[in-house]
């Protein structure tokens, strides 16, 4: 212990840092291991981070094969595996194109990527430590406050709950406190290469913490400029402003090959532009738990903080030093305030929905103070210390006053910032050396964090539910539905679709198949667009899982084959009428079948329908044109002729006991209340649900007592309600609903986000495809899982009849694309049209795709909201597909510039210095 206070190396720092690490690390992954459990989460855990880790490394390694055996620069940009096709960066950036540390999945094969998940959550950790100590060790602060604060940094809630879930959450822990002292750097007018850098790498490695990686770097700069330099001129700032853009242009430039194309991507996504609800106020509950949460329990809209008791400690001895400190101070009253205003919480995550998952950077905070804090510790004076006293009796007083917040683990964390203090205050008296208090205090954090751990991993949280079984994690996206097609042994281009058929979303990504299931955090804006065109069954823009069964929409999608589990034949769309491949046994057994009018992936029109026209047409009828004619802002081809078939039915309504409905809005006093939709439907059809501006909106308890109840209650059954009403918190009023809706032995289910739900895109039009019938069918039955006024414009029964269906698919199948190829960056394919057409390429649209037919590059244009064509003359022709990711030139020209700007930086600084 005396060598690790007394000397100046910082080995030994690093030595018990390491130890330390081990210890409490090896703890949390007991608890996983104990409980049977990876840790990998199994809701966006499996889809989404471990499988494109997975993918990463094949795809590092397939570009290394290029290069070293096949000896050619090649770079995949566009995979059909993901989703209905999709951009690789731009998908992929936010999980593992970008972070270096994902490079090392190159090393890693597919089947072992378990491993190295598990090992990147704790290597991100450990090296987020490195990166503050660094930052600590740079404003010269003594090693056993910096070892402290070090494990305050990063044994929080943060990285116990959030980093544990998505492990990158880690990553702007490690690239904040090398890019503040960056900034110092720059004032201390030493050498920008660690800002540059470290602004530049963090721009690459997630865009989302980036952004808030920016303001903290603005914020910070701002406190640090006026706590530096005592004389002050709107020109001395200038300059300074000036110095720092310019630095973090040369950054930006760097990181441009990947930063460009994702964010160009992100402002054309729905949840980009969707505006979501931001309350004044947290609810009172929030306020109540507040301060015994920043120790303690976790709080609502991800404010995880969690931290050592210890590290409040801390805050109490810095406060009780006058006239001290004022930027730490200042800092830490602000970051306060951020979390209690909601605004805040929206600004920070990209003026979206109400999020505090910044808190990390709060974490960055209350550790330093603890560190610049510790020496404070040895000179406390009797009225300082009687301040400190009288902090931590208000705090514990005002932490656990209210009931909600007396939990047993907040109530814990209390107990040990009531023994971090005594120890703090003892110095002198009990502790009379400074080891013995130095080791006491690291004992009581030790202890507290691994208390936190406990709680946050006990059975009561029910936190580590969540996660996979600890088993071959791996193996779960080899899913028996990609297999059934798979065994089909269809070695051409197309898609399949499938309902209830598939375990994990993204399947198809890791098994090198085409499907319709897409979930990532980015999804193309054309496929959103026309999604909220088909009023499709689901309420989210960048997680899709099928097409909903109709038939229309499926053939469109190229769709050959359509896969369903056990006996679900009553999910087949029409025509899906032949077994061809299947996998798995028993409830666990998938199926594909195919039809004879399924389109391939390029299918041709002989006219087009205006996109003015287009649309102002209901939502079946524009499904129905698309048969018709091809959508376009304009063509040189016929316009074409439209005919529908559709009829909406007339229905009774029936509501069931705790329903009823009135004007348009649905009440609903009972869970599981149902209503029945009785109408004769038609033959040989499928039947659609249709709901127009369907919204949500709970009820609270008060709410659901009717007035004749109300007035049999006694005061003190009232004053209960009352009392529920008061705790009801509002991000629980209006999130989401769902709706079960069921006609014969078909049940699906409607679900519905409010502006308060975090993935909340704007959608309120929904169609619910209830299946093919061959007879008629007659009623439909809602039933509504929450509580609350669902309330519509609309509400409709359509019945859409097959036959006209069957016909015009003939139609456009009579000259198709063939010999289809899909190579590397580009699609290949022959035609041989009687006449003047448009072939619609059933791709997701996207500015990256460059056409050809017959070796000219050809307008492509965007068809049917979400594909491309190009418009051919009669005879036969060649056609070629060529994809480059969006802004990625202009990108790579950046990045080429910023390199350029930054050598001669380095040049000249060293010129200088040789001139000096």
């Amino acid at each position: 212990m005396r060598r690790f206070v007394t000397k100046d190396s910082k080995k030994d720092f690093y030595i018990l840092y390491t130890l330390a690490f081990a210890l409490i690390s090896g703890f949390i992954f007991y608890q996983f291991s104990h409980n049977g459990k990876s840790l990998v989460w199994s809701h966006d855990g499996i889809p989404q981070h471990l499988n494109s880790l997975a993918y990463y490394g094949r795809y590092l390694r397939e570009i290394l094969h290029r290069i070293f055996i096949e000896h050619k620069l090649s770079v995949p940009m566009w995979d059909m595996n993901i989703g209905y096709g999709s951009d690789i960066l731009t998908t992929l950036h936010y999980y593992v194109i970008g972070d270096p540390l994902t490079l090392l999945s190159v090393f890693v094969p597919a089947d072992k990527t378990e491993i190295l998940y598990e090992v990147l959550i704790f290597l991100r950790i450990y090296l987020a430590g490195i990166s503050f100590s660094i930052y600590c060790f740079y404003h010269k602060n003594p090693k056993q406050a910096t070892f402290m604060g070090t494990l305050i940094y990063i044994f929080a809630g943060w990285t116990i709950y959030a980093a544990m879930k998505h492990p990158y959450f880690s990553n702007p822990m490690i690239y904040l406190p090398l890019v503040l002292m960056g900034i110092d750097k720059i004032y201390k007018r030493e050498k920008p290469w660690l800002f540059i850098w470290a602004t530049a790498v963090s721009a690459m490695s997630n865009f989302y913490f980036f952004y808030m990686i920016c303001i903290f770097m603005f914020i910070y700069a701002a406190f640090r400029y006026f706590g530096i330099f005592s004389e002050r001129s709107v020109k001395d700032v200038l300059g300074w402003l000036v110095k720092f853009i310019g630095y973090y242009a040369v950054a930006l430039m760097i990181a441009a090959v990947i930063f460009l194309p994702v964010i160009m991507t992100l402002f054309g996504t729905d949840r980009f532009q969707a505006e979501n609800y931001v309350p004044l106020l947290y609810d009172k509950i929030y306020y109540e738990k507040y301060l015994g949460d920043l120790i303690g329990e976790n709080m609502i809209q991800w404010g995880v903080a969690g931290y050592s008791a210890v590290a409040m400690a801390g805050v109490f001895v810095l406060f009780s030093r006058k006239k001290k400190y004022l930027d730490l101070k200042l800092g830490f009253g602000l970051l306060n305030l951020f979390l209690l205003v909601p605004f805040a919480g929206h600004a920070l995550n990209g003026f979206s929905y109400v999020s505090n998952r910044w808190i990390w950077a709060y974490g960055m905070m209350i550790a330093y103070i603890f560190v610049k804090a510790y020496p404070e510790l040895f000179t406390l004076t009797v009225r300082e210390k009687k301040k400190i006293f009288v902090m931590t009796v208000a705090y514990c007083v005002l932490a656990l006053f209210a009931q909600s917040a007396r939990t047993q683990r907040n109530m814990a964390a209390v107990i040990v910032l009531v023994l971090a203090v005594f120890t703090v205050t003892s110095f002198g008296n009990i502790f009379l050396q400074g080891k013995y208090m130095c080791g006491m205090l690291s004992g009581l954090l030790v202890v507290s964090i691994l208390l936190n751990v406990s709680y946050q991993y006990s059975y009561e949280k029910d936190y580590l539910s969540e996660f996979a079984e600890a088993e071959d994690v791996i193996d779960k996206l080899e899913s028996n539905t990609d297999k059934a097609v798979l065994n089909t042994g269809d070695q051409g281009v197309y898609r399949y679709d499938q309902y209830g058929a598939l375990p994990y979303d993204n399947t198809s990504m890791y098994m090198g198949t085409n499907s319709t299931a897409y979930y990532f955090s980015l999804a193309n804006g054309s496929i959103s667009q026309f999604f909220n065109e088909m009023y499709l069954n689901t309420p989210w823009e960048q997680h899709y899982e099928n097409l909903d069964s109709r038939t229309i929409l499926d053939r469109l999608a190229a769709v050959k084959y359509f896969v369903i589990s056990g006996n679900n034949y009553k999910y087949l769309p029409y025509g899906y009428n032949r077994e061809k491949g299947s996998a798995g046994k028993g409830n666990k057994e998938c199926r594909a079948y195919t039809g004879d009018s399924t389109l391939p992936l390029g299918y041709t029109y002989d006219s087009y329908i205006p996109r003015s026209e287009y649309e102002k047409m209901d939502v079946v009828k524009k499904q129905q044109a698309l048969l018709d004619g091809v959508v376009l802002e304009d063509s040189s081809l016929p316009k074409a002729s439209t005919y529908f078939d559709d009829e909406s039915m007339d229905y009774r309504i029936e509501p069931g006991e705790g329903c009823t409905v009135s004007d348009g809005k649905i009440y609903v006093t009972r869970e599981g209340a149902s209503l029945k939709l009785a109408f004769n439907g038609l033959a040989e059809c499928e039947t659609y649900l249709i709901a127009d501006d369907l919204d949500y909106d709970s009820l609270s308890p008060r709410q659901l007592i009717g007035k004749k109840q109300w007035n049999s209650l006694s005061d003190y059954e009232k004053n209960k309600v009352w009392n529920k009403d008061s705790m009801w918190r509002y991000w629980k009023e209006t999130k989401e609903a769902a709706m079960s809706v069921a006609s014969g032995d078909v049940q699906k289910s409607i679900k519905i986000f409010t502006d308060k739900y975090n993935a909340y895109s704007g959608r309120h039009n929904f169609l619910c495809n209830l299946g093919y019938s061959r007879t008629c069918r007659k009623v439909i039955t809602i039933t509504f899982e929450n509580t609350g006024v669902y309330t519509y414009d609309k509400l409709r029964v359509v019945c859409q009849p097959v036959q006209g269906i069957q016909e015009k698919t003939q139609e456009l199948e009579a000259e198709t694309l063939q010999n289809i190829n899909q190579e590397e960056n580009q699609i290949t394919g022959e035609i041989t049209v009687s006449g003047k057409r448009a072939l619609v390429l059933a791709i997701p649209y996207s500015k990256g795709f460059t056409a050809y037919v017959d070796g000219e590059k050809t307008e492509l244009k965007k068809a049917n909201t979400m594909y491309m064509a190009v418009e051919l003359e009669e005879g036969h022709h060649t056609i070629q597909l060529i994809y480059c990711t969006p802004y990625i030139k202009t990108g790579a020209v950046l990045t080429l510039a910023g390199l350029l700007l930054y050598f001669i930086l380095v040049y000249r600084s060293r010129r200088k210095k040789t001139c000096r």
